[in-house]
Order: C-alpha cells, then sequence, then structure tokens
C-alpha cells in the first residue's frame, strides 16, 4: 500500500490550537502522507466560546471530520495529544475500521484531584470561572515563545472535559485497533504511568508505548519532537 492512501487526522489539546500539531503535520508531509489538522469547537476564537462548548461537539465535529477521510482514503489514523488523545481514544472505540490511533499524552482519567473539586462544588465556576494556564515543563523555548494556547481554562469547559473523560472510561476496553501510545517522562501534567494504564486497558493486540526523553507535555512542539517523529516512522514502517 502507498503512502498516498494513508490519512492522518490530527487533533490539538485542551485549550490549544491546531498550531501545536503542525510539526507533526510537517513530517508526515515529508514523510508521503496526507493528513488533516483540525481546530475543535470552542477554540482559537475565545475563552467565552470554549465556556459555552459541549463535550459531544468535540466529539461530534472529529466524528464528522473522520467520516470524511474515511470516504476518501483507504486507511486512515487518528493522532491527538491530550485532551485531544482522549478524543483519539473514543475515536478508537467507536470506530473499528481506523487502521491505527496514536495518542500523545493522552488524558483518559481525571489528571488533578482539583478537578473533583470543580465537580462537586457547582457554585465555583460562578466564584472563579476561570483557572490560569500556566505553561509548565517546556524544554524548547524558541517553540513554546510561538505556543497559541488560551490564558485561562474555563471552569465550566473543565466540567465538559471531565464528562468526556468518564465517556472514555466507559469505553476504552472496546479498543482493538492497533495503538502506539506516547508519553513524555518529563510531563509535569500526565504521567508515564497514564499511557502504561491505556495499554493495559485496551483490548488491541498491536500495541506499543513509547516514552519521549526531552520536552514536556506538547510533545508534537518541544524538543522530544524529533524522538516523536522517528517513533512514528518506525512504527508505520510496519503498516506501509
Amino acid at each position: 500500500m502507498s503512502e498516498s492512501s494513508i490519512c492522518f487526522l490530527l487533533i490539538h489539546g485542551f485549550t490549544g490550537a491546531h498550531h501545536e500539531m503542525v510539526p507533526l503535520a510537517e513530517f508526515l508531509r515529508e514523510q508521503g502522507y496526507s493528513f488533516k489538522n483540525i481546530t475543535l469547537p470552542g477554540h482559537e476564537t475565545s475563552v467565552d466560546d470554549l465556556s459555552k462548548t459541549k463535550w459531544t461537539e468535540w466529539i461530534d465535529f472529529a466524528q464528522s471530520e473522520l467520516d470524511i477521510l474515511k470516504e476518501k482514503f483507504e486507511r486512515v489514523y487518528v493522532c491527538g495529544l491530550s485532551m485531544g488523545g482522549a478524543i483519539t481514544l473514543l475515536l478508537g472505540s467507536r470506530n473499528r475500521d481506523l487502521a491505527g490511533i496514536i495518542p500523545l499524552a493522552a488524558v483518559h482519567k481525571v489528571p488533578d484531584w482539583r478537578m473533583y473539586l470543580i465537580i462537586g462544588v457547582p457554585f465555583l465556576g460562578l466564584i472563579y470561572p476561570n483557572h490560569k494556564n500556566e505553561e509548565r515543563g517546556w524544554e524548547d523555548l524558541d517553540a513554546l515563545s510561538t505556543h497559541e494556547s488560551y490564558g485561562y481554562y474555563p471552569i465550566k469547559a473543565i466540567k465538559q472535559v471531565y464528562k468526556l473523560l468518564r465517556a472514555v472510561k466507559k469505553s476504552i476496553h472496546e479498543i482493538e485497533v492497533p495503538i502506539l501510545v506516547v508519553n513524555s517522562k518529563n510531563d509535569p501534567s500526565i504521567p508515564v504511568q497514564f499511557g502504561e494504564n491505556i495499554l493495559e486497558a485496551v483490548k488491541s493486540t498491536d500495541k506499543t508505548l513509547v516514552v519521549i526523553e526531552k520536552g514536556g507535555h506538547v510533545i508534537p512542539k518541544d524538543a522530544g519532537r524529533f524522538q516523536l517523529f522517528e517513533e512514528i516512522k518506525k512504527w508505520m514502517k510496519k503498516r506501509v
């Protein structure tokens, strides 16, 4: 099968932008693969817009983009970062005709105890509507200087992420497609253990975990991106 018959759906993270997946998209282009780098509803506009967006809108949009690609290409892969990784897992459970999925630093369960606090105290969003988005763990400071994301996490949107994670938890055991799980050793948000948990949970027999040695959470853009590219190249070599 030629590279021209293969396409990747790329999904950025929560409060992020499609720009964080651009280095990966450029690598895929160099390898001869097609790709669609999407922008999720509520992103790349305003924090206000994100506050009004439901988690099902993220899933429905990603699924509609995936359906278009499945009509055009013989083999379609999905690769998403962080919350985009959660969406990748959910799509993997619902689309058994996928050629494979690549969740990067995927959130598949509640990553921080404060999320339970947000869910358990309904009025918290009224007195504390936004949580500051602190960019931590970056190694490539030049890449950080061009990174685009909202400066705040809207509390209402965090509640939607929680609902998304509940859906992922229910469906992750249904994943049977080939899966390459990628986590960064120095990620301050998502530990490598999360990747190990994903591998244990899925039914896939073709499953691999890769640990990125450099950089932090935004794997496709930070210093670990070159190792990521090589690992994807190696993984795809067995499939083309």
